[in-house]
């Protein structure tokens, strides 16, 4: 008897810890436009952050993969496998990146955390082309919902029959990033994502490497001798790698429809960060945008997690099945 409730409290210490663990996971990936507006102001270029951003990842993953080199199967990737990590790193780890840093720089943080909230209806979309997924009534109205968010967001603009360039990069980037992760589903069935996303990263690092070497070679020199440390290591460390690791590590001690729930306040922690440290003013249509958003997020999101997908973005070494 004292067995089982020594067993039943330390599940439930597990379980709450882990959800503590998803919140601040979603808390943190939706600090990335706050550090990239930071960085932004401090000379830094959205293909910079980004190349930054897998400079970090590259080095720590390395370090991981180094650690349990000896275990066996990490590296035996089958002919499809290779296929999938090529696709998935030129779409998700150059195109998508690329449109959204871009993008980034035109818009407010804020709006940027509500537009790439279309990823999951993105997702949706592709699976049920590629995949042959079915819909059902939770997605339907969970996208509706998440379309009607972005439309209130997104209705000045229409009024004026026009649209900002960072918006519709914005949404580029979401479209780009959902493809990302069905061509993973499709094509990568190797169970080690540690050794899947270093392949990615490091791939993802030459390509804009390269693209930076041949458009902005001068950014280069933004690694000499960066002005302000506590930047350029925050944001790879806490925007990236802490959410990968602690989402992936939680998800072993809670329910998906927990993880999808949890999900739901991505939105919610981008705007409030916007507003605490960037001082951007949250008007009336944003709110209503950000409640319909968190009501299609918590209706989609659940078969969602379910395939192991982080919560938002994730610099595109998140959202992969495990």
């Amino acid at each position: 008897m004292h067995c089982r409730k020594l067993f039943r409290f330390v599940s439930g210490a597990q379980h709450n810890w882990a959800i503590i663990a998803l919140l601040l996971s979603v808390t943190c990936s939706n600090a990335q436009p706050v550090f990239s507006k930071l960085l932004y102001a401090d000379g830094w270029t959205p293909v910079s952050i980004y190349f930054l951003a897998l400079l970090v990842v590259v080095i720590f993953l390395g370090i991981h993969e180094f650690l349990e080199f000896e275990e066996r199967g990490r590296w035996g990737m089958t002919r499809e496998d290779r296929k999938g990590v090529l696709l998935t790193t030129v779409v998700g780890g150059f195109i998508s990146p690329i449109l959204y840093f871009t993008g980034l720089d035109k818009v407010r943080a804020s709006d940027a955390v509500l537009l790439v909230s279309l990823t999951p209806v993105f997702t949706v979309g592709f699976a049920v082309l590629l995949l042959r997924e079915r819909f059902n009534a939770a997605t339907v109205w969970g996208s509706l919902f998440l379309i009607a968010g972005i439309g209130v967001l997104l209705l000045p603009n229409v009024r004026q029959a026009q649209f900002h360039a960072g918006s519709l990069l914005l949404v580029g980037a979401s479209l780009t990033s959902a493809l990302t992760t069905i061509l993973h589903k499709k094509y990568v069935k190797h169970r080690h994502l540690d050794s899947v996303v270093l392949v990615r990263t490091v791939l993802s690092l030459l390509l804009i490497g390269g693209w930076m070497w041949l458009t902005e070679p001068q950014s280069f020199a933004l690694f000499e001798a960066p002005q302000k440390m506590w930047l350029v290591l925050g944001f790879p460390i806490i925007g990236v790698l802490l959410p990968f690791f602690l989402f992936f590590g939680a998800l072993r001690h809670v329910k998906a429809m927990e993880a999808g729930m949890v999900s739901g306040a991505g939105p919610v922690a981008g705007v409030l960060l916007a507003a605490a440290f960037l001082q951007e003013q949250i008007a009336a249509p944003q709110i209503l945008s950000l409640v319909l958003i968190i009501i299609g997020i918590l209706n989609i999101n659940v078969p969602l997690t379910k395939w192991r997908i982080v919560p938002s973005r994730l610099m595109e070494i998140g959202p992969l099945r495990k």
